[in-house]
């Protein structure tokens, strides 16, 4: 009898250890704001590694993510600056923020666009995606969105309108 508990009680732990590490993900313990607030952050850390003046952002804004609307909610920030002047590194810029990427655990990727200037692209980490573009026209810009995490766009879309 008692080995039969034994044995039950194994089966019912490794049952609950598989379905929370299979239904859990690292999003759906974080709030709306805090994913919001980690997109936020690690874009502005990451340019604050470069000598430039004059970020200005877009957003952070909300949407709908996930397999059912209304549920999970990301958001999406940019984040720009001017071109700096001729002399400034491009390669070194990317390669400052690529490893910054990697010290937060992202998975970093450089591809070099086709005018030769690098686009840093990272997955992971305290976001769902980032990328560093050296070369827009004119600009220098972050882009990325936050993890899916439960919460509702629409429920928090007048928080965006107020500011």
């Amino acid at each position: 009898m008692r080995t039969r508990w034994a044995v039950t009680t194994v089966a019912v732990a490794l049952t609950t250890m598989m379905l929370s590490g299979c239904t859990q993900s690292k999003g759906e313990t974080m709030t709306p704001h805090e994913a919001r607030d980690a997109l936020v952050s690690t874009i502005t850390d990451s340019a604050a590694l470069l000598n430039i003046t004059g970020w200005a952002a877009t957003g952070p804004e909300g949407g709908n993510c996930g397999a059912t609307a209304g549920t999970d909610v990301n958001y999406n920030y940019v984040y720009g600056a001017p071109q700096p002047g001729s002399d400034h590194n491009h390669d070194a810029d990317a390669k400052k923020i690529a490893d910054y990427w990697t010290s937060l655990g992202m998975t970093v990727r450089t591809v070099i666009n086709p005018e030769g200037d690098p686009v840093v692209y990272g997955t992971g980490g305290p976001v769902d995606g980032l990328r560093f573009v050296t070369a827009a026209p004119g600009n220098y810009f972050f882009g990325g969105t936050s993890l899916c995490v439960p919460g509702n766009a629409d429920e928090l879309r007048p928080e965006q309108s107020a500011g």
